[in-house]
């Protein structure tokens, strides 16, 4: 027999929140990210990796060297996951204004970085172009944050 009084009833809840950052500046840090590791897959594609600065080759009208080429693609890659990253306001920021330092660097003294980047003054300018529309983006858009809720409890869901 039962006693009534220690009888009690279990019920299960579980509660799963499912978070979204979306901002028009992941698509602008995606499209950066991907146009420069073309840029430098293109460049290490025809110069190969048997020297870093010997070669050179001009990529959309750009001259590049194994080196600025993995430099390319390297930038691009953080670009592509800031794109990919909650916190893309931030680093779109951060990546922006290192890509501007960088173009200025380059852009001020040229003939410095010539031969081991193989890509003068233009080079340091497309840099400074990219840091910029970054910043822009990532000051501009708006990022907005969209959490869905859902509750299950004995087998019932429901979505807030």
């Amino acid at each position: 027999m039962t006693d009534p009084e220690r009888t009690h009833e279990v019920r299960r809840r579980r509660r799963t929140v499912d978070r979204r950052v979306i901002s028009p500046a992941q698509v602008v840090a995606g499209i950066i990210g991907l146009v420069l590791v073309v840029i430098g897959g293109v460049a290490l594609a025809r110069v190969g990796l048997s020297s870093w600065t010997d070669e050179t080759t001009t990529v959309l009208a750009f001259d590049h060297t194994a080196l600025m080429g993995l430099i390319d693609i390297v930038a691009g890659l953080l670009f592509l996951a800031a794109a990919a990253s909650s916190g893309v306001r931030g680093a779109l920021i951060g990546l922006s204004l290192i890509a501007v330092a960088f173009g200025a660097i380059v852009a001020i003294e040229p003939d410095a970085f010539d031969s081991a980047l193989g890509g003068g003054r233009e080079l340091g300018v497309l840099y400074i172009v990219i840091g910029v529309v970054g910043l822009l983006a990532a000051l501009a858009f708006p990022t907005t944050v969209v959490d869905r809720i859902a509750t299950e409890e004995d087998g019932t869901t429901t979505t807030d």
